[in-house]
């Protein structure tokens, strides 16, 4: 029986401990937080719905399949045990405990930084950070992408297919388990001179296996179409998570995880010369990074994959290389004060971010809705972002539209684009609001974004009666001619 590595398990366990006080330090949800709690609580109840009626102009009405459903399951069970949002919030804290634990396995017992490897993971990025304490599967996407390479090196298939099962089953980005698929089988056809298909095999079969054990298999495809070839490819800028982030924004928010990828990048060109035993493991780890890195100047939600693979490939090529004597402490020194003060200032930055959320409140807007309008009456909304946050305090009216933009595109072209023209005030919003959508409500926030859409309506009091207004958001009566 192999003895606990009590290195790494103190790492993991003052990484974590971290990563629950700032979680648990502020009560704000981020954007689809309060979507993936509503998700959550029914499954717990044991409803799988597989309509989603509450976003009505969208393709999700008639045929809704849960992208997320297998996360869902293991939400629920949180949710049932600590309530909302408590419970989401230790689900969150769960899933990056388990990706620090896959980062320290990556890097194997041996390497002598796994101690120190788990917070840096999490500090060297504020971005990374911010998204992670949200109760998204970015943690356990993270985990699965690390886990490929090692399990495919050392042939272990069924647990590849496990791996690519579950991902399928609970995350809709598991086409991402391709990259370290493609990373592993050219460092094994250039080191080996030997074609490494049985991964992906293995994984294929296991995303057909999670595919088709979904509750509603094919709504579950429909709704992944949209979401990866309409969603995912959209670059008209209304899905902030698809704008490419720039390069100065990439700087701010990442120049200490591109620093650790410098370091990385040196030590692994000297194994690559030095010790041929390691090269395979090398090259495939430098692959994925130079991949995930890509991905990162693509778009924003790149971040979610590039920090770990990048701090994973970096302890790897640093513990492997043996070329020259240990660091001088002035060096080393110097390493970790910058690594310290920009963990810092991340986590300050990650932190404040976060507090942020706290200001993002519907709920009151959501309780006049539920108790002063009828069931079904339907909410017109200026922001596609705002439909998590009703849906899961107000179930009892359906809304514009919900999720993504592209939803709504791809069931009515036409339809969208008034939408479009409407909520940019290219042209009237009412013949649209109250005519061709029928809505009784409007529900705008008083937010930078919003904000020309709803001094609009205030200008306009015949047309839209304010009927509940909070510092946040107000909710219009559509009035009838």
């Amino acid at each position: 029986m192999r003895r606990v590595d009590r290195r790494a398990l103190v790492g993991c366990c003052a990484a974590i401990v971290l990563f629950a006080a700032l979680t648990l330090s502020q009560s704000g949800l981020q954007q689809d937080d309060p979507y993936h709690l509503a998700l959550a609580e029914l499954v717990a109840k044991g409803e799988l719905p597989s309509q989603l009626p509450w976003a009505k102009h969208t393709t999700l009405a008639a045929r809704f399949g849960d992208l997320h459903f297998g996360y869902h399951v293991y939400l629920a069970a949180f949710v049932k045990l600590f309530g909302a949002p408590l419970g989401g919030k230790v689900g969150a804290i769960v899933a990056v405990a388990v990706l620090l634990c896959a980062i320290v396995g990556a890097v194997g017992r041996e390497n002598r930084w796994r101690a120190v490897l788990p917070t840096v993971a999490l500090v060297s990025s504020g971005a990374f950070l911010v998204r992670v304490m949200g109760m998204r599967p970015i943690a356990f996407g993270a985990a699965a992408i690390l886990a490929v390479i090692p399990l495919a090196s050392k042939r272990r298939h069924a647990l590849l297919a496990l791996v690519g099962a579950v991902f399928a089953l609970s995350y809709s980005a598991f086409p991402l388990l391709l990259l370290p698929l493609v990373a592993h089988a050219v460092a094994r056809a250039i080191t080996a001179r030997e074609i490494a298909w049985r991964p992906w095999a293995a994984v294929l079969a296991g995303v057909l296996v999670g595919l088709v054990v979904h509750p509603h298999a094919r709504n579950h495809l429909a709704v992944l179409a949209v979401q990866l070839f309409d969603v995912s490819t959209d670059a008209s800028g209304y899905n902030l998570e698809f704008v490419r982030p720039g390069f100065g924004k990439l700087l701010e928010q990442g120049w200490l995880v591109l620093a650790i990828l410098a370091v990385g990048a040196r030590s692994a060109w000297r194994v690559w010369r030095s010790a041929p035993e390691h090269r395979e493991e090398i090259l495939a780890w430098s692959i994925l990074a130079g991949l995930t890195l890509l991905l990162q100047i693509r778009y924003m939600r790149g971040v979610d994959h590039f920090v770990p693979v990048a701090v994973t490939f970096a302890a790897i090529a640093v513990g492997r290389d043996t070329t020259e004597a240990a660091p001088k402490k002035a060096v080393l020194a110097l390493g970790l004060l910058v690594v310290l003060v920009g963990g810092i200032l991340h986590v300050s930055r990650a932190w404040a971010v976060s507090r942020s959320f706290e200001a993002i409140d519907a709920s009151a807007c959501a309780v006049w809705l539920e108790r002063n309008s009828k069931p079904g009456d339907e909410v017109f909304l200026h922001d596609y972002g705002a439909f998590p946050r009703l849906f899961h305090a107000n179930r009892r009216n359906v809304y514009t539209l919900g999720l993504d933009p592209n939803f709504m595109r791809a069931h009515d072209p036409v339809l969208w684009e008034k939408y479009r023209r409407a909520v940019t005030l290219e042209e009237d919003p009412y013949p649209l609001i109250a005519e061709t959508l029928g809505a009784r409500y409007v529900y705008v926030e008083n937010t930078r974004q919003s904000r020309p859409f709803y001094e609009h309506l205030l200008a306009r009091p015949e047309r839209f009666r304010p009927v509940y207004r909070d510092d946040f958001a107000a909710v219009f009566a559509v009035v009838r001619r």
